[in-house]
């Protein structure tokens, strides 16, 4: 079978890497960090190209590997790399196939204040009290400069990569506020975390439920912790899939076409 160039990077990912093997279809992977490539390390003989996804990195390894589609299984917030893969394969004339977990729906539950990015929800922080936790890793994590004694108060749960706590440091962020974890977490697990943070407020991203975004809000709930939810922004596309078996089919219907 053709070849099949994956954007990586989360555990749904994995599963449809897996799934791709299974049928015997030739896959190529890319991410963006080391982390990324260690969670496909028990895949053999699978390409893996690692490094930043902007549109030159897409567009040399398309041209390249020549592969039959591109399916960019990224995280449903990482919309720069979406943007980059949606915009290349229009250039390449190269069939796009996005993979984007379901969403959990928290519209009408007034314990939670939905906000539209992460400019809104550091206005909504501007006004509240007591420490803050962020669980939205550290991209444009300098929003969040802007409130009140954010080195002491705010703490950040992040990726446990130098790169990241780094940049963290960098911006003031207090190291003994950075709690350096890779996801997801239980609901269990959550709690004491918020305990040791003794958070009076939780920043989390709609990121569906393989994302640990019900965990978390579970857990702040059983806290009485604020709850301020970034919404995700989905990619416009016609070849869009949240099921993998139906993702398979499309990929299917390009390799026989």
């Amino acid at each position: 079978m053709s070849k099949v160039l994956v954007i990586a990077g989360t555990t749904d990912a994995k599963t449809v890497i897996e799934r791709l093997l299974e049928k015997k279809h030739d896959a190529a992977v890319t991410v963006t960090t080391r982390l990324g490539a260690g969670m496909l390390d028990e895949f053999k003989n699978l390409d893996i190209y690692q490094g930043k996804l902007n549109k030159e990195h897409i567009t040399e390894l398309i041209r390249t590997l020549k592969p039959a589609c591109l399916i960019d299984a990224a995280n449903p917030f990482s919309t720069e790399i979406t943007r980059n893969a949606i915009n290349v394969c229009k250039l390449e004339a190269l069939p796009y196939i996005r993979y984007e977990r379901e969403r959990v729906s928290y519209e009408d539950d007034p314990e939670i204040t939905i906000v539209k990015n992460y400019g809104e929800a550091c206005d909504v922080l501007m006004n509240c009290e007591g420490n803050i936790l962020l669980t939205l890793g550290s991209n444009k994590i300098e929003t969040f400069k802007k409130i009140p004694d954010y080195s002491q108060r705010v703490y950040l749960r992040v990726l446990p990569d130098w790169k990241v706590l780094s940049k963290c440091e960098s911006l003031g962020f207090s190291p003994k506020n950075m709690i350096a974890i890779k996801g997801p977490y239980n609901e269990a697990l959550n709690i004491e975390l918020f305990k040791y943070c003794q958070a009076s407020v939780l920043v989390t991203k709609e990121s569906g439920n393989m994302g640990g975004v019900v965990d978390k809000i579970n857990a702040a709930k059983k806290l009485g912790i604020k709850i301020i939810l970034v919404d995700r922004i989905e990619a416009c596309c016609n070849n869009k899939f949240s099921s993998v078996e139906e993702l398979l089919k499309c990929v299917d219907r390009i390799d026989a076409g």
